[in-house]
């Protein structure tokens, strides 16, 4: 380990002259002490005996201000096990013993040492018996002190090397690091900063460096300064790159995705490009980049070896379910991958619910258009749509082309063309005296769309924030029979607190016509209420009706919401969350006082797929509302 340790040394000072009396009264005040602490021992000694093998139910800690009670509990040998999780999944209860608390008290101890609290302090303060049961609940004090935390940050070569502004280097990258100035210090930053300060020569062409530090200690003052001591070596060059692995994918084709050449300077992040190029081609299912170096040659150029394995060249995925809002739902998804032994691919997907009774879709992509991050596509498609405000059938064509900035980011400029069939409702005030039941127009426009997201993990975040954009134009140049403006955006924030998880989620839409008439396709209207929405309402219920009472959208909308999420044991967590929104017929009107507010809870079960979710949710000062419940697949947000 890495750990800061210190040997505490002290020097007592007694005075020379002291009174006799004085002196026997101390000496027998202590054998007291000892004879009363021997006997408290014997009795905590003899208690712990009592509780062998009893199952642990609950561990429970205070004073740990500074780290998780989740974290705390991963460092430890035994775990809780609540008896409801004991009744309904196999996890076995860890059993009670002394050896196993002493080496679960080091480890605590360990812990908090190497997190910088180098005084910390832990014990087991109180055990909570059921003797009928044969349980027992454990509870920790933890005393952390005050952590080491870092005074300067140094890099310093080992050699002087001409070639090398070390100053100019530290410069540049110090604020990168995660052990700066008064930051608190911790073993796994250390080890990070280390690996940081290492690519950061690798980028430099120097493939062979080795970065040590030093650490120096004010013990007065509880101050850390570290020094890196850094040898980068020589320079380096790539050489030749051999292929293993390919079977259709062409050579070739393989060596066009390389980000370096053979005889260029080395660097790392070469090597890192080349592997995401590949994998984004979306043909291989392993990708493996790696420089043949040896410290003991110090080989130059160096060779690479690629290894690669070749997604199956069809795919297929299907699968089945049911919702409360699309009840019964299925999907067949086929992909062909690598056409004449490069990128492109074909999709076929279709899939039927009660809100899409078909929908048919086939997808033709060609990676790396105009560089490799680029993407073009060919989508025709059919579909029908069931909503509670509207029943349409269409069909069109899509041609988008995507474009990647860097793992966080996206954006999508798609050109479309739809006809739409959509079936009017008797007495639609929005269509008097109609001719026909059936309603005919066409669409087309530009879809602009970005997303910007660090949420992790992906089906279940915990952290990070996800920011979407669009903008549809419809009409105007682009023909059609309605020209409008639809924008939106849809802000979601996710941060874990201790066990917990805040989920927060803001979104915001508009839409103007330009038209005489203001209509705007179904469609294309807002809508609120749902599973995925304000979930005090059923689907698309909350906002502007018809006489009818089925729902009309908008061309505004708001909404918020927040949820808390928090685990329960084995795959099951709950959820309880609070909302409010609404939509308006006009366009961009928001009136805050008109919004409509819920609140409920819910359960998760975690799977492969995503969390499967029941909730119920109620309005609130709403008396003619009554609650809500929706089965569901994937958070709500």
């Amino acid at each position: 380990m890495l750990n800061l340790q210190l040997k505490q040394l002290s020097k007592t000072v007694l005075p020379i002259k002291v009174f006799h009396v004085c002196h026997v009264l101390i000496m027998i005040k202590k054998i007291a002490y000892i004879f009363f602490l021997s006997i408290v021992l014997q009795l905590f000694g003899l208690s712990l005996k009592a509780q062998e093998n009893y199952e642990i139910r609950k561990i429970s800690f205070k004073g740990n201000r500074s780290l998780e009670s989740s974290y705390l509990l991963d460092k430890m040998v035994v775990d809780e096990v609540s008896y409801l999780e004991k009744l309904l999944t196999d996890n076995e209860p860890s059993l009670f013993s002394r050896e196993l608390m002493d080496l679960d008290l080091e480890r605590l101890r360990k812990t908090y040492q190497s997190e910088g609290f180098v005084k910390a302090q832990v014990l087991l303060d109180s055990l909570k018996v059921d003797d009928e049961k044969q349980t027992v609940k454990l509870h920790f004090i933890i005393d952390e002190g005050e952590p080491y935390t870092i005074d300067t940050v140094i890099f310093k070569l080992k050699k002087a090397n001409a070639q090398i502004n070390i100053d100019s280097i530290a410069g540049r990258n110090i604020r990168k690091l995660s052990l700066v100035h008064s930051k608190r210090f911790s073993d796994d930053a250390l080890k990070e900063d280390i690996a940081a300060i290492r690519n950061i020569f690798l980028d430099m062409s120097y493939a062979y460096v080795d970065v040590d530090y030093e650490i120096q200690l004010d013990t007065t003052q509880q101050l850390a300064g570290i020094t890196y001591v850094i040898n980068p070596g020589p320079v380096s060059h790539f050489g030749a790159t051999t292929i293993r692995g390919n079977n259709h994918v062409d050579e070739e084709f393989i060596r066009k995705q390389f980000d370096y050449r053979e005889g260029e300077d080395y660097n790392k992040s070469l090597l890192d490009k080349t592997r995401e190029s590949l994998y984004h081609l979306q043909l291989f299912s392993v990708v493996s980049v790696l420089p043949q170096k040896d410290k003991t040659t110090l080989r130059d150029p160096i060779p690479v070896n690629l290894y690669i394995e070749e997604a199956p060249r069809l795919n297929t995925e299907f699968g089945a379910g049911y919702g409360t809002e699309d009840k019964f739902r299925a999907f067949v998804d086929l992909t062909y991958l690598g056409f004449l032994g490069t990128a492109p691919r074909i999709n076929i997907y279709a899939k039927h619910s009660a809100i899409e009774p078909y929908y048919l879709s086939v997808k033709w992509t060609q990676p790396q258009v105009f560089d490799k991050k680029g993407t073009v596509s060919v989508n025709p498609f059919l579909g029908s749509n069931k909503e509670p405000g509207y029943q349409t059938r269409t069909y069109g064509l899509n041609l988008p082309v995507t474009y990647r900035f860097n793992k966080e980011l996206d954006a999508t400029l798609t050109y479309y063309y739809e006809k739409v069939n959509q079936q009017i409702e008797e007495g639609d005030p929005e269509f008097p005296d109609p001719e026909d039941e059936n309603y005919l127009y066409n669409k087309s426009g530009v879809l602009l769309s970005s997303v910007f997201s660090t949420a992790r993990p992906k089906f279940s975040p915990d952290r990070g924030v996800n920011l979407s954009m669009g903008m549809k134009l419809n009409g105007y140049k682009f023909g059609g029979d309605f020209s409008y403006l639809r924008v939106w955006g849809d802000f979601r924030t996710y941060q874990k607190i201790d066990d917990l998880v805040l989920a927060l989620r803001g979104m915001i839409g508009g839409i103007h016509s330009s038209d005489d008439s203001g209509f705007i396709p179904v469609e294309d209207r807002f809508y609120s209420g749902g599973s995925n929405s304000i979930r005090g309402w059923s689907r698309s219920d909350l906002g502007p009706k018809r006489e009818s009472g089925t729902p009309l959208g908008g061309k505004s909308i708001l909404e918020g919401n927040a949820e808390l999420r928090y685990p329960l044991f084995w795959r099951l967590s709950g959820v309880a969350f609070f909302e409010g929104g609404n939509v308006w017929e006009k366009a961009f009107s928001y009136k805050i006082n008109e919004l409509a507010y819920a609140a409920g809870g819910g359960l998760r079960v975690d799977t492969p797929i995503g969390p499967v979710r029941f909730d119920v949710g109620f309005p609130l000062w709403n008396e003619k509302k009554s609650p809500q419940f929706f089965i569901s697949v994937g958070q709500a947000f």
